[in-house]
């Protein structure tokens, strides 16, 4: 009897140490999940603003004007023009754009419109749009450079970038659609900071890397169609 009882205590004993790790992943789990910021973006195929003519602002961080990225830029461009958009197209390329430094992060309110170079009005174009394209090829499984010190330019007003939607344009010259995703991600990862942003579609110019191959292939027209759904 007293070596039954010795056994069930042994068994309990190891049911509990078992039970212990599992709760103390339990534990970390629920403590990494109410530390985590609440980043989202909502999803939505038609669009939410209620305007005749809605801003539409395309920016083009490609380095090559006329390349496959811009080239899909101007068929949205097209489309959304169908569709009533007043559209304005930036070419990152034709712009003075410094990158972010220590002085831009103490820029608020007023001080954030001095004009040290042409990011401030260029950001100011973003606060007042309705619909943002964001559009980069995929340069070392990422957006360009370009792209990317602009988005970090807008530190100083990324608060008042809000309520937009957004689509994305990409091209790349690998044929895996998973390449295209790197710089929608990285453009994603800008749009998910914003307030309330709404994600409308993208185009994914898979196979493309000679300049001006996507002129002959569908993605012209998914993106033309694209800008027509503004």
């Amino acid at each position: 009897m007293l070596k039954s009882i010795s056994s069930v205590s042994k068994f309990l004993s190891l049911i509990c140490l078992l039970a212990l790790p599992l709760a103390s992943c339990s534990s970390n789990q629920e403590k990494a999940e109410a530390e985590m910021p609440n980043y989202h973006i909502n999803f939505s195929e038609t669009s939410h603003i209620q305007k005749a003519h809605k801003k539409v602002l395309i920016i083009s961080g490609s380095p090559r004007k006329g390349g496959n990225t811009d080239l899909l830029c101007d068929e949205f461009a097209r489309g959304a023009e169908e569709a009533g958009g007043i559209v304005e197209k930036i070419f990152l390329a034709d712009y003075n754009i410094n990158y972010f430094t220590e002085a831009d992060e103490q820029r608020t309110g007023d001080s954030a419109h001095v004009a040290q170079d042409d990011a401030p009005m260029l950001v100011d174009k973003l606060v007042e749009a309705d619909i943002i394209v964001l559009a980069s090829p995929v340069y070392f499984m990422n957006i360009t450079g370009q792209m990317k010190t602009f988005i970090d330019r807008t530190f100083s007003r990324f608060m008042d970038i809000k309520d937009k939607e957004f689509f994305y344009i990409t091209a790349c010259a690998d044929p895996a659609e998973s390449t295209a995703d790197y710089a929608i991600n990285g453009l994603r990862g800008f749009v998910m900071c914003l307030p309330n942003p709404t994600e409308r579609g993208s185009v994914k110019a898979i196979g493309m890397g000679r300049k001006g191959g996507v002129k002959q292939s569908q993605f012209m027209d998914e993106a033309y169609q694209l800008g027509k759904k503004i």
